[in-house]
C-alpha cells in the first residue's frame, strides 16, 4: 500500500461496505435487493463479493449510489487444513479460478490485479489463522480489521493481525465489513474512502492508496503528524489509542462521565509507524491507517 493520509486529501467521504453476499453464493437476497438495502441504509458504495462468482452489477447503480463487482475466494494455506479467504475488489462479472480452492493463494492475488482488481484478507482470526499462516501472502492491500458477520462468535476484530503485519513492516490497511449474509450481518462495519468523485477509478485509487478509515460508530475528523505530534480529532468517545511498534504508543481516556474529542502526542523517538484507534462509551470502535514516520 502507497499510503495517502486521507486527512489531507481533497474530497469528500463516501461510506462503502466491501464484502457483501448475496443468493448468487449464500446470502439471503438477490444481488439488486442487497444494493437496494445499502443504497436506503445511506452507503455510497457496495462490492457484492460472492463466493467464489462474481455478479453483473450493471444497471445497480444509482445517483450516488456505485455498486462495484467483485469475488471471495479461498486459496489453499499450506500450513492448516482451513483455507485462505480473500476479497477480491473490480474484478470482471465471468472471473474466476481454474477451481474454487486454488493451490497458490499469491498467483490467485496476482490474478486479481491483473485482471484490474485488488485484494485484502478477510477474517483470519475467523479462520483460525494465526500470523505463521498467511505472512507468506504477498500483494493484497489490507485485512478486516472489523467482520460484522464474525462478530456473532466473538472474532469480528484484525487488531492483532494488522500489529503483526505492521510490526513486520507491511504497511497494509484496515477495513471494517459488514461480510453480510443475513440481516442480523448488515449495517454494522463500514470503511469511509475519501475520494474525488463516485466512480470505480476513485474507489480503487483510494483503497490502493489506503486513503480512508474504518468505523462501527464514531467518526475522526482529522489525524495526521505536524510539528512532532501526532494529532487526533473524533466524535465524543471514552478512549483514543495512538497505536506504533509493540511496546510504544499512548492513550488518552476520558474523566469518568465525560467524553473526548481530541488527543495529541509527542511522537516517539523510535516509531517507525503509527495509527490511530478511538472508542466510544459504547465500545465502538474507528482506526485510521498508518502513517510511516
Amino acid at each position: 500500500m502507497k499510503a495517502v493520509n486521507p486527512f489531507t486529501r481533497a474530497g469528500r467521504w463516501y461510506r462503502a461496505n466491501l464484502h457483501t453476499h448475496t443468493t448468487t453464493s449464500d446470502g439471503d437476497v438477490p444481488p439488486a435487493e442487497a444494493a437496494e438495502l445499502y443504497r436506503k441504509a445511506g452507503y455510497h458504495v457496495l462490492a457484492l463479493t460472492d463466493h467464489n462468482r462474481t455478479n453483473d452489477v450493471s444497471g445497480m447503480s444509482r445517483k450516488n449510489f456505485l455498486v462495484v463487482s467483485g469475488i471471495e475466494y479461498h486459496p489453499a494455506c499450506p500450513t492448516t487444513d482451513n483455507p485462505h479467504h480473500l476479497v477480491g475488489i473490480n474484478v470482471p462479472h465471468g472471473f474466476s479460478f481454474d477451481k474454487p480452492y486454488p493451490d497458490d493463494g499469491n498467483a490467485c492475488i496476482r490474478a486479481v490485479r491483473a485482471a484490474g482488481g485488488e485484494s485484502f484478507l478477510a477474517h483470519p482470526l475467523w479462520c483460525g489463522h494465526r500470523y505463521e499462516h498467511y505472512a507468506y501472502l504477498k500483494g493484497f492491500l489490507g485485512l478486516e480489521v472489523y467482520n460484522t458477520t464474525c462478530d456473532k462468535i466473538a472474532r469480528s476484530a484484525g487488531d492483532a493481525d494488522w500489529c503483526h503485519l505492521l510490526d513486520a513492516g507491511r504497511m497494509l490497511g484496515g477495513l471494517a465489513v459488514d461480510d453480510s449474509h443475513r440481516a442480523i450481518d448488515r449495517f454494522g462495519g463500514w470503511t469511509w474512502l475519501r475520494m474525488k468523485s463516485l466512480t470505480v477509478a476513485e474507489v480503487m485509487k483510494a483503497l490502493r492508496g489506503g486513503c480512508y478509515y474504518s468505523s462501527t460508530g464514531p467518526t475522526i475528523s482529522d489525524f495526521r503528524v505536524r510539528g512532532g505530534k501526532v494529532e487526533v480529532s473524533c466524535s465524543p468517545v471514552e478512549f483514543i489509542y495512538l497505536s506504533a511498534l509493540a511496546y510504544r504508543g499512548a492513550r488518552r481516556k476520558a474523566e469518568d462521565g465525560k467524553a473526548i474529542r481530541k488527543f495529541s502526542c509527542p511522537v516517539g523517538e523510535d516509531w517507525t509507524y503509527v495509527r490511530a484507534v478511538v472508542v466510544d462509551h459504547r465500545g465502538r470502535k474507528a482506526w485510521t491507517n498508518p502513517i510511516a514516520l
